[in-house]
């Protein structure tokens, strides 16, 4: 099934299996959406390309829409509501590409009923709008077509010396949306921290690298400060290259750079993606050894814990660096 393929409808008799779990019906349109297709992306009105993944209803049906629906909206408010400040009375029902953004739903407190309003909760910040500021039925009914703007193969892609892949990281995507540097659509667009003034920071990977975008709009990717982590004092070009010209990537605090070797290290991203023979090799016994302890883990079945969870269902995450010149592997534990 490819992104623009919906899943297929839910049955009723799953519908109904999730209503009584609720202990009240869902409100009309997310019933009639699941009705439609149980799961799959819808866009938002409010910002251009952006896109949400509806949380499917379990659906016992067979064993392939069994797996499909496994992670469904039980399984998901279950991990929003190990964020304190996640409502207590919250049901998640959908996420962004980046799992930091979820609608959800609320029962009414007097009634027990499920309350059509739909509201966004930021991870980053612990707060959330009442209710969302978009058109919930026109987003869900939009049919959602591959972007008219499609990347030039003939045009290679700027490589960040300091940053592995960050279309792994989920900060650069394939889009239409136009460069708020350059005005250009040129097929990709940063969706992730740009500290400055004003609102710009969908750039193109060209206006980052070369250092357009912080020039014409006074600011950086990653907090020059945090770069060698208050540890290694650094050069001041190296540290303009991490701050001005590198991609930033998705933290719960203020992100840091690791360095090494007199050097900034190169961003591998969270653990959980990072190669495991890498992970298991000599350069890297240091990090693993400082990482369970900085996470209180034991380096047996603590580590292999850390390795298999995805930091969405944890209290923090591991971001992972390596140095450019011996191999040496270091990071930090990020917490929530």
């Amino acid at each position: 099934m490819n992104r623009h393929t919906q899943p297929p409808p839910a049955p009723e008799s799953a519908l109904r299996a999730l209503e009584e779990k609720l202990g009240a019906a869902l409100p009309p349109i997310l019933r009639s959406r699941y009705a439609a297709s149980n799961g799959g992306s819808f866009g938002d009105p409010r910002k251009r390309d952006a896109e949400w993944q509806l949380h499917p209803v379990f659906d016992s049906s067979d064993r392939k829409q069994m797996k499909r629906t496994a992670e469904d909206v039980l399984h998901y408010t279950r991990l929003a509501l190990q964020d304190a400040r996640f409502p207590r009375d919250g049901i998640s029902i959908a996420h962004d590409y980046s799992m930091y953004r979820q609608l959800f739903v609320r029962r009414d407190p007097a009634s027990g009923s499920i309350a059509e309003d739909i509201l966004l909760f930021d991870v980053h910040t612990g707060e959330f709008s009442a209710p969302y500021a978009c058109d919930l039925q026109a987003a869900i009914d939009q049919a959602r077509v591959p972007e008219a703007v499609q990347p030039d193969p003939a045009r290679a892609l700027p490589v960040f010396r300091y940053y592995a892949d960050p279309f792994e990281s989920g900060v650069m995507r394939t889009s239409g949306e136009t460069c708020q540097c350059c005005g250009q659509a040129t097929g990709y667009i940063y969706d992730g921290s740009f500290y400055a003034i004003g609102d710009e920071s969908h750039f193109c990977p060209w206006c980052i690298a070369d250092g357009s975008a912080a020039a014409k709009f006074d600011g950086e990717f990653n907090d020059a400060a945090g770069v060698g982590m208050g540890e290694v004092e650094l050069p001041m070009r190296i540290i303009e290259e991490v701050s001005q010209r590198t991609p930033s990537f998705f933290s719960w605090q203020q992100e840091r750079w690791w360095a090494h070797c007199n050097d900034a290290g190169r961003f591998l991203g969270e653990i959980e993606h990072v190669d495991r023979a890498l992970l298991a090799s000599e350069p890297a016994a240091d990090f693993v050894r400082e990482t369970c302890d900085d996470a209180h883990l034991d380096a047996g079945e603590g580590w292999q814990w850390l390795l298999d969870t995805p930091s969405r269902e944890r209290s923090f995450a591991v971001f992972v660096f390596g140095c450019l010149h011996c191999g040496k592997l270091g990071g930090y534990v990020d917490l929530s």
